[in-house]
């Protein structure tokens, strides 16, 4: 059995990897993910039978190996409810500003559906019948397994321990039986959320106004050209006044013309 420490990665054999990564996602590797490359793609290699990273590297270009399984190997969907919270109130301030009956809300980077759930928690705290007031959120991400994820909107109870007891009675449902220590979002938010699967390197098949768009700890992962080229392909998606929130350790610093920052990582579209 092939485990992480005896697979032999060469030079020449991760900067294939890296080459596949950066062309198919924009995501990129510098040298000192080498080790942490190897340890993500070995599993996946067992599972296919697989000796060697070039025949790994040969079975993503013959196409027999969907890029979003490629992708969700050597990238980290660490997510939880209400991460960063400062921009959930900055949402329900927005959505107070403009009216949640004409407000369109896209997460870009939706993960395993802990964000576009959070949002939706917000909104219904601060407007009850959001569900009914003709406010649209989309939710997407490149890996279909994590999206299948959101859409079954399952998790530990340990995940929701952050929550509020008023937020977890109204918000989730109690797993019995076979499923107790899980937790379950309640059908009616599920069902509200629009799930896509979008690669930000590609066009977006998504050709409405977006008044707020969450893209939070993603770019992290791309250059500089490939995060100017996402940055001008929101903007064209939003109006003077919209709102783009990225994660933490981003910043559109020098890299976009059409959003100025307002603080916390909140960028308002000019």
């Amino acid at each position: 059995m092939i485990t992480s420490d005896k697979l032999p990665l060469s030079d020449s054999e991760y900067e294939r990897i890296k080459t596949l990564a950066y062309e198919h996602t924009g995501i990129v590797f510098g040298d000192f993910k080498q080790d942490f490359v190897r340890s993500r793609i070995t599993r996946r290699m067992r599972e296919l039978g697989l000796k060697t990273v070039g025949e790994y590297c040969d079975y993503i270009e013959r196409n027999r190996e969907p890029i979003e399984v490629f992708t969700s190997q050597i990238t980290t969907n660490h997510t939880h409810f209400f991460r960063e919270a400062h921009h959930f109130q900055t949402l329900v301030e927005h959505v107070n500003k403009i009216g949640i009956s004409r407000c369109t809300i896209w997460c870009a980077a939706s993960s395993t559906g802990e964000e576009p759930y959070s949002i939706l928690m917000a909104l219904l705290e601060a407007f009850p019948n959001a569900l009914d007031s003709g406010l649209k959120v989309i939710a997407s991400d490149l890996d279909v397994e994590v999206l299948r994820k959101a859409q079954l909107g399952i998790y530990k109870e340990k995940r929701i321990e952050s929550l509020s007891r008023q937020q977890a009675s109204a918000f989730f449902i109690r797993g019995t039986g076979s499923n107790t220590g899980c937790v379950r979002v309640k059908k009616p938010l599920r069902d509200f959320i629009d799930y896509k699967k979008i690669n930000l390197k590609e066009p977006f098949p998504i050709d409405q106004r977006i008044n707020i768009l969450f893209c939070r700890n993603v770019v992290i992962y791309f250059d500089s050209p490939t995060k100017q080229d996402l940055f001008k392909r929101f903007s064209k998606l939003q109006q003077p006044d919209d709102i783009l929130l990225l994660g933490h350790s981003e910043s559109m610093n020098g890299l976009s013309e059409e959003y100025v920052c307002t603080g916390n990582t909140t960028y308002v579209r000019l």
